[in-house]
Order: structure tokens, then C-alpha cells, then sequence
């Protein structure tokens, strides 16, 4: 029974938080390491729950604390090359971030170089290509109060 799990596939796992300000735009950070820019968030790690990991990651990219945020999607993604395995992408919404919160964000300025607060469709120009087609739904579900399941971006 012990090898029946040992051989059951994994997938990646990563979890993000979208914040809005007062204006109703949304945080973006700009990671050293990629050409586009993203949302605060990374990998779940091993024995972390993807909502755990959201809070973990705020933490350390833009030094919040952030217990309460509610989840919105789940986006099943399919292998995209060799080096690249299947992967489920979770984001929550960690909310409205006032004139205080923004002035407390602080970046590494290793990991994450910058951050900005731009209206949506800005952000779906900058964002990578699978988080800026998840972006709407999220927003829609935001303003809902509901979630969404999505594989590769769409229902």
C-alpha cells in the first residue's frame, strides 16, 4: 500500500492574494526573476496549505500581515513542457489596502523590484499571459462575493 501513494503523481501548487486600493485598482509586483509582472504570492509548499502559503508569501514580498482572506479561484493549468508539470493556481482576495497599508508595503528589492496599483485592464498588459486571463474572473467574483473554478483560464 506504501508504494501506491509513493507513485501517485504531483502536481505544483501556487497561491496568490489580489488587493484592490481605494480607487479600485490592483497591486501588481514586478519579480526580478520574470519579464512580466504578477501579484503577491508563490509555491505552496511541502505540508502548507495553498491559503497558509498566500499569507506566508504577503508576508515576505510586500511585509503585511494578512490572516483574513477569502478564497476565489482555483486554476487547473496542464503540463506545459518537460521542465513545467500540471499545476493548480489558487488566488484569494486579502481586500481593500488604504493609504496607511499602501505606505507600510516594503519589497526585498531582491525577489520583488517594484510594485504598482493599475486599473484592470493595464494589469491584464502586464501580467503574465495565465494569471492576466484569470485577472476578470477574479475581479467578477470579487464583486459577486462568490468563487470560480477555471481550467487554463476559462470555465
Amino acid at each position: 500500500m506504501n508504494d501506491y501513494y509513493k507513485n501517485l503523481p504531483k502536481k505544483r501548487m501556487g497561491a496568490g492574494a489580489l488587493f484592490l486600493d481605494e480607487g479600485g485598482n490592483i497591486l501588481i509586483v514586478k519579480p526580478s526573476y520574470k519579464d512580466h509582472w504578477s501579484i503577491p504570492g508563490g509555491t505552496v509548499d511541502d505540508n502548507e496549505s495553498p491559503r497558509q502559503a498566500c499569507v506566508r508569501e504577503i508576508k515576505e514580498e510586500i511585509g503585511l500581515s494578512f490572516s483574513d482572506i477569502r478564497f476565489l479561484c482555483i486554476d487547473y493549468s496542464p503540463q506545459e513542457s518537460d521542465e513545467k508539470s500540471e499545476s493548480l493556481q489558487f488566488i484569494f482576495y486579502g481586500g481593500i489596502l488604504n493609504k496607511d497599508l499602501v505606505s507600510k508595503i516594503k519589497l526585498d528589492g531582491k525577489e520583488l523590484v517594484e510594485f504598482r496599483f493599475v486599473a484592470i485592464p493595464e494589469a491584464k498588459k502586464l501580467l503574465g499571459h495565465k494569471l492576466a486571463r484569470r485577472l476578470p474572473k477574479c475581479v467578477d467574483a470579487i464583486k459577486t462575493g462568490t468563487s470560480v473554478y477555471l481550467e487554463d483560464g476559462e470555465f
